[in-house]
């Protein structure tokens, strides 16, 4: 394989293990055990087979550009907008509803399918395999992301408190997570379907990894870390105030 081939192969495969973060990040910060990541592993495997096996048999441009697609975003996006605050509020009022309300977070969303569907596409332009070898690679790689994402999550408070941060990945955290891959999908809706017009002419398989799509990656990055150092500082603000009432308590 050419240099050229193969950095395409490497950016097509860490574009698909970034869109396997969401997922990664509801599992990891719900109560959910690892019989159901590895369920939901099995489930995006057998997507990424089919996404490959039926590769060129559907027409994903038309799709995400057509009414349907923008009334599935903006009904995920008030899904995960509703399950992000109720996740909060109840997690302050002393109930964990996490491991219900992380289903909007990891269950099988059109952009993800879509995701997966376009890598097998534009993996087959550089690689000479079978559509479902090229969807087994999809799928292990989107698989991959979701486990490790899972793991480093779970584990995020005894890595902070290795490198003296003072953080709990609380359901807290998972529901401000939502709330801003909510508000982002929500921008989606209005900017995927113009901006797969605005190209229709062009091909689809070069344009389908450029900067635009380096921008959306980046703005999901982006939103993630906002709502985390948001929760971060709810956090400390709380601690502060209880501390404060404690205080204020025994004087």
């Amino acid at each position: 394989m050419e240099p050229m081939a193969t950095l395409i192969v490497i950016g097509i495969l860490s574009s698909v293990f970034i869109f396997g973060l969401k997922t990664g990040v509801g599992c990891g910060f719900s109560k959910t055990g690892w019989k159901i990541v590895f369920a939901l592993c099995l489930l995006y495997f057998a997507i990424a087979l089919v996404a490959g096996y039926f590769m060129d048999a559907i027409d994903v441009t038309s799709f995400m550009s057509s009414p349907l697609a923008a009334a599935i975003h903006i009904t995920l996006a008030l899904f995960l907008l509703a399950g992000g605050i109720a996740t909060m509020k109840k997690w302050h009022a002393g109930c964990d509803v996490s491991n219900k309300t992380f289903l909007i977070m990891v269950f099988p969303c059109p952009v993800c399918m879509a995701a997966l569907l376009v890598s097998c596409v534009a993996l087959s332009t550089v690689v000479e395999l079978d559509g479902i070898l090229i969807g087994a690679l999809v799928g292990v790689v989107f698989v991959l992301s979701i486990l490790i994402t899972t793991y480093v999550m779970k584990n995020l408070s005894k890595i902070a408190k290795k490198l003296h941060i003072n953080f709990d990945g609380t359901p807290d955290t998972l529901g401000a997570i939502m709330v801003f891959i909510g508000l982002f999908y929500l921008i989606a809706a209005i900017m995927i379907p113009a901006y797969i017009s605005a190209g229709a002419t062009r091909s689809t398989i070069p344009s389908s990894f450029g900067t635009a799509e380096l921008t959306v990656l980046a703005g999901i990055c982006l939103l993630v870390l906002f709502g985390a150092i948001l929760t971060v500082s709810a956090d400390k603000s709380r601690e502060k105030t209880v501390k404060k009432s404690k205080t204020d308590y025994e004087d």
